[in-house]
């Protein structure tokens, strides 16, 4: 099958039906722990190239190409015979928003598409969440920061998408009640089928390893809780009445949550982060043909491998595609399974 692009630098434009510059090489790397998607670009001849130029990368395979990077240009190296640009996502705006806002009994969802509205970005999946009493945001972290530890705290995935746009999901697995409070998380096959061995997969490799902790003690700050997340919440010397546990093992981590201003809302982070802290506890690289239709998230099959080799169905949490003149065009992909349903 022939690879197909289209890269779009401002008012450049190369295909590769008219690869204008010579374009050698194209390299993107994303991932959902990583805040910042980053694309390299080669071209075999010398660009005039303006850093903050708007960056497209789209790739295919066999067929017309699709999207896999949205972007502005970060860094442009100039050589006698040659140009490389460093181009980096639209996740950079948030990182560098830092502004002062006050909440009062919103959704989660409700904060992240208002801080992403103020950094430029465009909300795409963004599920609402649970409710907060108070929330605040300060010029001393930015927007990111903020968003990137309420995700964690409530065992959310934040990250862009392959257009570009803001994603705030579920880490797969958990129990019902809280999977349905926060959205469902995304099940499925992303594109059109599975990684097959003997067919699609070049090469694999898997690793497993203990997860970061296996139980979580959360303890928050008001007795509203005992009243249901319709009270009012204010300040207690009672840790009791706040703390929530999830998980079993040895391996306890404890929280101080201000924001578990509710015993339900305590609940939901020790099962967020116990969720969260097992997240990277088994996963599977796999090299396939370029798959441009595969994005952070999606829930990918790596089927027919041989026995005691590293597959199976997980969320794909990391992928590079690469786009070379001599080897064509691969994707490397980076899955974990769902974690293990959280025990109270």
């Amino acid at each position: 099958m022939k690879p197909t692009f289209q890269l779009a630098l401002g008012l450049l434009r190369s295909t590769d039906a008219a690869p204008v510059g010579g374009p050698t090489a194209v390299t993107v790397d994303r991932a959902i722990d990583v805040p910042l998607d980053v694309a390299r670009i080669r071209f075999g001849s010398r660009q005039d190239l303006a850093v903050g130029t708007t960056v497209s990368v789209r790739l295919g395979l066999g067929a017309a190409p699709s999207d896999v990077f949205t972007g502005t240009v970060a860094e442009v190296r100039t050589t006698l015979t040659d140009t490389s640009v460093l181009a980096v996502g639209t996740m950079c705006t948030l990182l560098d928003l830092r502004v002062a806002a006050a909440y009062a009994d919103v959704t989660i969802g409700t904060i992240t598409r208002d801080l992403a509205t103020r950094a430029g970005l465009v909300p795409g999946d963004v599920h609402d969440g649970p409710m907060l009493p108070r929330f605040a945001v300060d010029v001393f972290r930015s927007g990111h920061e903020h968003l990137r530890d309420l995700a964690h705290s409530f065992g959310l995935d934040l990250y862009a998408d392959r257009q570009g746009r803001l994603v705030l999901r579920p880490v797969p697995g958990g129990p019902p009640g809280l999977t349905s409070a926060l959205g469902a998380a995304p099940t499925g096959l992303g594109g059109p089928g599975p990684a097959r061995y003997g067919a699609d997969v070049i090469a694999a490799e898997g690793a497993r390893r203990a997860p970061t902790f296996d139980a979580v003690t959360v303890g928050g700050q008001s007795p509203a809780s005992t009243r249901g997340n319709t009270a009012a919440a204010w300040l207690t010397t009672d840790e009791q009445v706040t703390r929530a546990e999830a998980g079993s093992g040895d391996r306890r981590v404890v929280v101080v949550a201000p924001l578990a201003r509710t015993k339900d809302l305590a609940h939901d982070i020790a099962e967020g982060r116990l969720r969260h802290g097992g997240r990277s506890a088994h996963l599977v690289e796999v090299t396939v043909p370029g798959r441009p239709d595969l994005d952070l998230g999606d829930t990918l099959a790596v089927t027919g491998m041989p026995e005691n080799a590293p597959g199976g169905t997980g969320q794909v949490r990391a992928l590079r595609h690469q786009f070379t003149a001599d080897r064509g065009f691969t994707t490397r992909l980076r899955i974990a399974p769902p974690t293990p349903e959280v025990r109270p």
